[in-house]
């Protein structure tokens, strides 16, 4: 099954912010991935376009996204002479509202906002200043329901020269059209992770699950921030987790989707809904 390398231009920031005008290193303002009625990185920077080639969009099988499934996706970006990066990208369905769900797998540098139909870009850390390309980003992608229909991804960079300035930036965007898969895959790889549990919970998430004892159990909100850190109890034939809804000062989160992830892998990310 071969992936697909979407080749794009991502708007890559990662500026000094001068003022509300000016790019930033933390991340750009939300609606800046160019889709229909939004802005772009033209809104902030300024300088020449670059070529179609100078990024890759990595982690998709065939030409299509399977319904439910969960995605390992690699965002790079290159650009000769550039020292500071930065994008922003979103998925939407065709009724231009949000697709799916983005995940933050490296919360050092990819940031979400849920504004929206949902934004990734990077960090502060994340623009990697002073370093030249490829950068590369990694985060996670679940697909939406059956019957969702073509998902579109968009996004703009910003290929920064890392001078403190809005100028001499190269500057793109593109974006991504994917089909609705029909669940039957050509070459099917064994699940790593097998799990169980009731959703949605009520006061407390309890997961039975295959995996490594080794590895620790991260619980995540819907906007990546990390909620909890668990240590599972069991063997490596039947494991198991159990959340007591609370946060790691010991304060009860809210009503809400999380995000409980069971091992090194972005396979092993569950989503449960905790009601009170």
């Amino acid at each position: 099954m071969k992936n697909i390398f979407a080749h794009t231009c991502i708007y890559l920031l990662g500026l000094l912010v001068v003022s509300p005008a000016h790019g930033s290193s933390s991340g750009p303002p939300d609606a800046k991935t160019g889709r229909p009625g939004e802005g772009t990185c033209l809104d902030c920077h300024s300088g020449p376009v670059g070529s179609a080639d100078s990024t890759t969009l990595l982690g998709f099988p065939g030409g299509a996204y399977e319904p439910e499934s969960i995605y390992t996706l690699e965002l790079s970006v290159r650009f000769s002479g550039q020292r500071r990066w930065g994008f922003e990208l979103t998925a939407v369905n065709q009724a231009g509202t949000r697709a799916g769900q983005l995940i933050v797998l490296d919360s050092v540098a990819t940031q979400y906002s849920n504004s929206g139909p949902g934004y990734l870009k990077q960090t502060s850390a994340g623009s990697r200043p002073g370093t030249p390309g490829p950068s590369v980003w990694t985060f996670g992608w679940r697909a939406p329901a059956p019957g969702s229909g073509p998902v579109k991804f968009y996004w703009c960079a910003n290929a920064a020269d890392n001078n403190g300035g809005t100028s001499g930036d190269v500057q793109c965007r593109d974006s991504l059209a994917l089909a609705e898969g029909t669940g039957v895959e050509e070459n099917p790889q064994p699940r790593r992770f097998h799990w169980y549990f009731p959703n949605p919970a009520r006061n407390r998430v309890v997961i039975q699950y295959e995996g490594s004892p080794d590895l620790p159990v991260a619980v995540y909100s819907s906007d990546g921030s990390l909620v909890r850190t668990l240590t599972p109890s069991g063997t490596d034939e039947l494991l198991r987790i159990v959340w007591d809804g609370r946060d790691r000062h010991g304060e009860p989160v809210p009503e809400a989707g999380y995000f409980v992830r069971l091992g090194d892998e972005v396979r092993s990310v569950v989503r449960v809904q905790l009601i009170r």
